[in-house]
């Protein structure tokens, strides 16, 4: 990790670190999305990369719904149903995922010092079990995903459920974010935010 990006990812006075998972803390941006077009080629529908990657900070059932509006259509199959069959055909390529490095860094560093915490708007089913496939698990003092909230990012319950389960003020906590959403939903739930996208565009 260069200089600048360990000063820009610099947690501060935090007490308590949230990060968000899918491109926050790991690469699965491809992964992701070609689970998820799988999913939908199996309805007889084409998802869009484009369209797919401006809008990555939404739980996968609000992506599914975004993308049969876009396209006028109606599933017969539930959204709880399509999200179920991605996840399991993300896990199948879980083994490929890498770690986002200077991001993991920060947390590894701080580990043990600061309240940390993933919230994200991925499932339980899929989270756990990548962590333990590339050593990540245990980490973390709490893991809140998509089934632990009513509403998704750009809401903020799910960083203030995390602030809740750490019983830390969300004003002294910092989240760590790659999407327009997650970056709202931080800043709606009072929480300082370092959006890691330019940092790591920088690095590449």
């Amino acid at each position: 990790m260069t200089m600048d990006i360990a000063v820009a990812l610099d947690p501060g006075d935090a007490r308590c670190l949230i990060f968000d998972w899918d491109g926050t803390l790991v690469d699965t941006r491809r992964a992701n999305y070609l689970a998820l077009s799988e999913t939908f080629a199996d309805l007889g529908v084409g998802l869009d990369e484009h369209w797919y990657n401006q809008r990555t900070g939404l739980s996968t059932d609000s992506m599914i719904e975004a993308w049969l509006a876009e396209c006028g259509l109606c599933s017969d199959v539930p959204v709880a149903d399509l999200a179920k069959r991605r996840d399991e055909i993300f896990l199948r390529t879980a083994y490929t995922i890498r770690p986002v490095g200077p991001v993991l860094e920060v947390a590894q560093r701080y580990a043990g010092q600061l309240a940390m915490a993933v919230a994200s708007g991925g499932s339980r089913g899929v989270i756990e079990p990548t962590m333990r496939k590339i050593g990540l698990n245990g980490l973390f003092d709490v893991l809140i995903t998509r089934e632990d909230v009513a509403r998704g990012k750009p809401d903020p319950q799910i960083f203030l459920l995390a602030a809740e389960r750490l019983a830390i003020l969300p004003a002294l906590c910092l989240v760590y974010e790659d999407s327009d959403e997650g970056v709202r939903a931080a800043h709606a739930a009072g929480m300082p935010v370092v959006d890691v996208r330019p940092l790591l565009s920088e690095r590449a």
